[in-house]
Order: structure tokens, then sequence, then C-alpha cells
């Protein structure tokens, strides 16, 4: 009686501790497959992040070669853009100008980019779909565009059911400095060329001592301007700055026009105009000074620039006898 007894003891133990062993096995298999789960959602969540981050630099890389792009064809064609700023945009999403391809964005538009992350998260066992859309150019300031966009992201694990979707709106600010100015190119028929570099010596002159005026005219170095025609307005082959791109900051430039170089040039030269470049090229009729320290031929209006100061106050000159 008592083995009968032992063995039903034994019998029910043995089950006992199968059942325990196979729960414990699917309890493992199941935490298993969780963390798994959450280790493919943290790298989907990681990737995302990056995505978005490397958004930033590519749109200010894509950008800035869109701006080049545009420059090129006006400056080529001798034509100015009729909205600048929907032509930076067009380049920046399709490369083109008018529907026309520009060689400068060939492989280098926002398409290409999202396509080669999209190749690149494949590669890591993931689907994706990276779009970018509302692309805007504005103004930020004298020297820098702002360019908002929307992006959406949608990663999917091809090894599970999981999928994360996010859209975020972002801003990038674009440096201008260093891309040539395409009024110097409109307003002379090709032949004279300037840099958009900031003076070094802004708001640094002296009536005493003309030096850095002198280099700002010899370099023909760019400040801000209330009134003169911004970078994008320049792409419009306008002089001064339009009621469309205008802030409440300024956002126009200004620089001085060497007219030693446009008589070297073959063109002929306005001596007693003002060499501040918007005014210059425009031929407006303003009063212009003789500048004690200055050369010769350099004449400077007093017209309002930037806070309420006119240029005889901004650039802190004595005007000549």
């Amino acid at each position: 009686m008592k083995g009968v007894l032992f063995s039903l003891i034994m019998f029910f133990i043995s089950i006992f501790l199968a059942v325990f062993l196979l729960n414990q096995r699917t309890s493992i298999g199941f935490y298993s497959t969780q963390k798994a789960i959450e280790s493919r959602v943290d790298g989907m969540l990681s990737l995302i992040k990056n995505v978005f981050d490397d958004s930033e630099r590519a749109i200010e890389i894509i950008g800035r070669r869109a701006c080049v792009a545009a420059i090129n064809y006006v400056i080529t064609n001798g034509i100015p853009l009729s909205a600048a700023n929907e032509t930076i945009a067009e380049l920046m999403m399709n490369g083109t100008i008018n529907s026309n391809p520009q060689p400068l964005m060939e492989f280098a538009t926002i398409k290409d980019w999202s396509d080669t992350l999209e190749h690149l998260i494949y590669t890591k066992g993931f689907s994706s779909e990276v779009k970018v859309s509302n692309v805007t150019v504005s103004h930020h300031d004298s020297f820098n565009l702002r360019i908002d966009y929307s992006i959406k992201v949608k990663i999917a694990d091809m090894k599970t059911s999981a999928n994360i979707t996010k859209f975020e709106k972002r801003s990038v600010i674009l440096n201008i400095e260093y891309l040539e100015d395409p009024l110097y190119s409109l307003s002379t028929y090709g032949r004279v060329f300037n840099v958009i570099i900031k003076s070094p010596h802004w708001n640094n002159y002296s009536s005493n001592d003309t030096t850095n005026l002198q280099d700002d005219l010899r370099n023909s170095y760019y400040h801000p301007s209330l009134y003169g025609a911004s970078f994008l307005d320049r792409l419009e082959g306008k002089y001064f700055v339009q009621e469309k791109y205008r802030k409440e900051n300024p956002v126009g430039l200004e620089s001085f026009v060497n007219k030693d170089e446009i008589l070297a040039s073959g063109l002929p030269v306005n001596s007693n105009q003002t060499n501040i470049d918007y005014l210059y090229f425009s031929n407006a009729d303003v009063i212009s000074y003789k500048i004690v320290g200055m050369p010769e031929s350099f004449r400077l209006d007093n017209e309002t620039s930037i806070d309420g100061f006119g240029h005889l106050q901004i650039y802190n000159v004595s005007i000549a006898p």
C-alpha cells in the first residue's frame, strides 16, 4: 500500500515538474521574444532620430548648392528669377528651374538624399519611407536664409510587425556668405563680379582714420541694410528690398561699388554717384558727398539705413569741403 502511495506521489511530482518546466520555457521564450522586439524598436527609434538630425545637415548642404545653381542660372543667362525663394525650393526638391534640370543639382536633391537613406536603412533589416515636403525659403537676416520644411519618417521591422511613424516641422539657418552677388553681374553685363563677404569692420569706423572704410571699398565688403536689395531680391534683379521679403529686422545688403574696377571692365563710371551699390546701380537720384580721407571718386549719400541713421552717421565720416 505504501509503495502504491509513493508511486502516486512521484507521479504527481513528475507532472508538476513537467508543467513547471514547460511554463518556464514558455515564459523564457516569451521574454526573449519581447526583449528582441524591444531591441528592434529601440533600433528603429534610434534610426528615426538619426534621420531627423541628419535632415538638418542635408537641407543646409542641399540648400547652399541650390543657391549656387540659382546664381549660376542668373549669371549664365543674364536673366533674373521671377521668384527666387520658390526657385531655390524647386531646386532643392527637384533639381530644376521651371521644370528644366540644372546640372549642379544632379544627384544632389532632397529626393536623392532620402533615397540613399532608405537604402541604408534597408541594409539594417528595416523598410522605410522618408518624405520631405513643404519646403519654404525666406530671410532670417541680411546674411542668412531660413529654410523651413516638414519631414515624415516611417520605419517598419521586416522581422516583426513593429513599425513607427513620426512627423516633424523643422527649420535650418543657411549662411549666404561667399556666394556670388548676382546683382553685380546683372548690372554690369556680366563684366564685374563680387562675392558676398560680411565686412570685418562693421560698426567700427572713424572719421579720423578711414583705413577700415578704405578696406571695405577695396574689397567691396557687405553690410546689413534697411532698404538695399536682399540676397533673394538680387537674384530677381531688384535694387531695393521688396515687401514680400521684408521683415521686422533688416534683411537687405549693401556694399561699396569699386568704381576703378568698373572702369577697368570697360564700362562708363558715374563719378558723382554714391558708391552704395544698390543706389549706384539703380542710378538713384540722391545727393552724394565727397568724403575726407577717401579716394577722389568715392561718394557717399546720407540715405537712411540701419536704426534710423543715415550713411554719413553709420560710416562715421566727414564731408570734404
